[in-house]
């Protein structure tokens, strides 16, 4: 018998409401109002948006994976406070993000709409005194009941003294350093949104690239401050959509630049994000992209691996690995 709990929230911006169901593999912690020392079970169910400000907004080609991330990054802070006893006064921040598309067929947009389910599997990491410094997810992906994705992704809670101090220490080693100032040499100019596979200019966050001699492009991540998704929410900080939608952006503008892959026609079969720092809002944030070589998924369709690095004064923010997928 396998008992549930079922907990509604409404993700992103409020245009999708999804349901979060617990699935316990015991009621012991519960009966005796104990927090979760073990693996823990959830599902996550709902319909997919049909008028998201930024994960609508495209050629209507594929579903956007990235509402796979959000749904993530919005739940795990509340599975560590709700279920795993993690004091609420510690900040989740998640460090690190995998997903791949297993069945690509499932991600192209029908004429009706779609319900996409994830399974999570979330595990303490690093417990002390019983209460773990962070939990780790593995997610399995279902669209219409055809499994279609998994992952995974690392997250860690960091006590409220520690928190503002890795955020004052990262804000004075940018600032004290200013030999390593890395700007623009010029104004930046937004690519085009059909160059990134979207429509709305708004949701362009990525300038036009130089290039290298190598084939390398560099390009400058935009501010979208008062973006209802991208936004920052006013903190100092820029917000993890923004630098994911940062990636993507780059990912497949790299694609298309060096082998011509079409941006409307093409997603990110595979990600794999590691988070190393914060981003100032008020600071240049530079994205280094490395396209690979061209080749062919197993479908036989075009397929380009992609390196990127987010910096802000020379200094890593995240780095990534992408593949980049041509499908018509």
């Amino acid at each position: 018998m396998r008992g549930e709990r079922a907990a509604t929230a409404e993700l992103g911006t409020g245009h999708d409401i999804r349901h979060l169901i617990h699935c316990p593999p015991s009621w012991d912690h519960y009966l005796l109002d104990a927090p979760s020392n073990g693996e823990e079970r959830f599902v996550l169910a709902g319909e997919i948006p049909l008028r998201h400000p930024l994960f609508n907004d495209g050629s209507g080609h594929f579903h956007d994976h990235q509402l796979t991330t959000e749904a993530i990054r919005e739940i795990g802070e509340f599975v560590g406070h709700q279920y795993f006893g993690v004091p609420a006064r510690r900040r989740g921040l998640f460090y690190r993000f995998s997903l791949e598309l297993t069945d690509l067929t499932a991600w192209r947009v029908e004429s009706r709409p779609a319900r996409m389910t994830t399974d999570i599997r979330a595990t303490p990491a690093n417990a002390v005194h019983g209460v773990p410094r962070g939990l780790d997810f593995h997610l399995s992906v279902q669209i219409d009941d055809v499994p279609c994705a998994t992952g995974s992704a690392a997250l860690v809670f960091v006590p409220p003294v520690l928190h503002r101090s890795h955020q004052e220490h990262s804000s004075w080693a940018v600032r004290a350093t200013p030999e390593l100032a890395d700007e623009p040499d010029g104004p930046t100019w937004p690519v085009s949104a059909a160059a990134v596979g979207r429509a709305a200019p708004q949701n362009v966050v990525i300038s036009e690239p130089t290039e290298s001699s190598r084939g390398q492009l560099s390009t400058w991540v935009l501010s979208r401050a008062d973006h209802p998704v991208l936004g920052s929410g006013g903190g100092p900080h820029v917000s993890g959509t923004l630098l994911l939608e940062s990636l993507r952006q780059s990912s497949l503008l790299a694609a298309s630049r060096a082998f011509g892959l079409a941006p409307d026609r093409s997603t990110l079969v595979a990600t794999d994000i590691h988070v190393s720092g914060y981003a100032d809002t008020d600071l240049p944030l530079r994205c280094a992209v490395v396209p690979g070589q061209l080749g062919r998924d197993a479908a036989g369709r075009p397929a380009v691996p992609v390196t990127l690095t987010l910096t802000q004064h020379r200094r890593a923010v995240a780095e990534a690995r992408t593949t980049v997928v041509q499908d018509f």
